[in-house]
């Protein structure tokens, strides 16, 4: 006899924790968005690593927001933008305003500001 939804449930146990999450942007610039995810549980940023690559001293401002509407403001996770100008070791933020991501809403990127001509921008999010 097949399991019932419920007793798969308990077999299955309650969710793990999340993996973190990377995007990656190749030629960033202001206005750009990127979706990470769509939060299956409530979810709690700990930390943000962050990298550029090529470009001339370049520079990437950006904000991590979420929200029920991608194509609405969102709640910034940081009061300021997230700037990182590393191209080698990176940058890494784990100091957030408003870390928590309710269950059902949408993480996304979004590059506020770009000079120097960053060949690209990669970030990761983990969460605790």
């Amino acid at each position: 006899m097949p399991l019932s939804w419920r007793q798969l449930a308990s077999l299955i146990g309650p969710p793990g924790p999340m993996p973190p999450q990377l995007v990656w942007l190749a030629n960033p610039q202001a206005n750009d968005r990127r979706i990470l995810l769509h939060a299956p549980q409530t979810l709690t940023i700990g930390r943000v690593d962050a990298v550029l690559t090529g470009g001339t001293s370049p520079s990437i401002s950006f904000s991590l927001r979420h929200g029920a509407d991608v194509s609405a403001a969102g709640t910034a996770v940081t009061t300021d933008p997230i700037t990182t100008a590393s191209t080698t070791s990176g940058s890494v933020i784990t100091s957030f305003q408003v870390p928590a991501i309710p269950e059902g809403q949408w993480l996304w990127l979004e590059v506020t500001a770009s000079s120097g001509s960053p060949q690209a921008l990669t970030v990761s999010v983990q969460f605790s």
